[in-house]
């Protein structure tokens, strides 16, 4: 009887930290992903590439591949993501504020960051 209560701690320990892990999955980033959020704010706060003379050339092709993707993207798609990173918060904070603005579900704007995110590393041979 000790035994079959020592095997239910047991198992309830083990679930607890199998949810614990599978919820640090979810939380997980790609490792290019602050840096490619950083070359997309870069590259809407210099949309010309006239204002890209005298820069480093890293940072010129970092605004050429985020250029790459853009120029491919649908301009309603443009305008939520202009929307998002134009704020000065975390992405997180940035992306709610928009939802509760235009009722957009996060999830969905959550997917087009990150297809937008993995677009732009892939363009600049990050993956």
């Amino acid at each position: 009887m000790v035994e079959n209560q020592v095997r239910k701690e047991n198992q309830v320990r083990k679930s607890g930290t199998e949810n614990e892990n599978q919820v640090r999955k979810l939380k997980t980033r790609c490792y290019y992903t602050d840096f490619v959020n950083h070359c997309i704010r870069f590259y809407l706060s210099t949309p010309t590439a006239l204002q890209m003379e005298g820069k480093k050339k890293s940072d010129i092709d970092n605004w050429l591949a985020v250029q790459f993707v853009w120029n491919r993207i649908p301009d309603n798609q443009k305008k939520i993501l202009a929307d998002v990173y134009a704020t000065h918060h975390h992405l997180a904070k940035a992306v709610e504020i928009y939802c509760l603005k235009t009722g957009a579900e996060q999830n969905d704007i959550w997917t087009l960051v990150t297809k937008t995110a993995a677009a732009v590393a892939k363009s600049r041979g990050l993956v």
